[in-house]
């Protein structure tokens, strides 16, 4: 297919493919050191289907990785919060962000297990990403509560005159029925 060249299309700036994937986990199993775990660790898998998708920076939900790090592969660094390795490993949000992008990307300083952010700077200015994975239906409701303290602190932190893209899985259900 042709696409017609005009002003417009040709001053347009790239945009940025975003994602949202809930990983259920990254851990194998196989051992506690990821660096260890070598081409069956569950990043690679990741960072390939990523790259087939040609997606630029993927929020991630459910990774049950222990305490916070980060892990490069071909493609794509990880970067993640969990729990404390001594606790149950449950809950952790991350992101995988397209290497050539590193430059631009910036840590956030307000992480949970359940929250993560990143500022991204662009030409266009700063845009902050945030990795959101609430609790479930079952979760007390001092459980949710504290969980959305925090995401309302986190986004209060954020300048107004800078973007906000919240990504992530928060357990939403619609209607009565929660059977399934």
């Amino acid at each position: 297919m042709h696409q017609a060249t005009t002003k417009e299309n040709q001053h347009k700036k790239p945009a940025l493919k975003l994602g949202c994937w809930n990983v259920r986990t990254m851990t194998t199993g196989l051992s506690q050191d990821l660096q260890a775990i070598s081409d069956v660790r569950k990043t690679a898998v990741i960072n390939n289907e990523l790259a087939r998708l040609q997606i630029d920076i993927v929020a991630l939900q459910e990774t049950r990785l222990p305490d916070a790090g980060t892990l490069r592969e071909k493609n794509y660094t990880f970067f993640w919060q969990g729990k404390s390795a001594e606790e149950i490993r449950e809950c952790g949000v991350g992101f995988a962000v397209r290497n050539s992008l590193l430059g631009m990307v910036e840590p956030g300083q307000q992480e949970t297990e359940r929250l993560l952010s990143l500022r991204l700077h662009t030409s266009t200015g700063p845009v902050n990403l945030i990795s959101v994975y609430a609790p479930t239906l079952g979760a007390t409701r001092d459980t949710k509560d504290e969980f959305y303290d925090q995401l309302d602190m986190i986004i209060r932190s954020i300048p107004k005159e800078e973007h906000l893209i919240l990504l992530g899985d928060f357990n939403a259900r619609v209607g009565t029925d929660h059977n399934f």
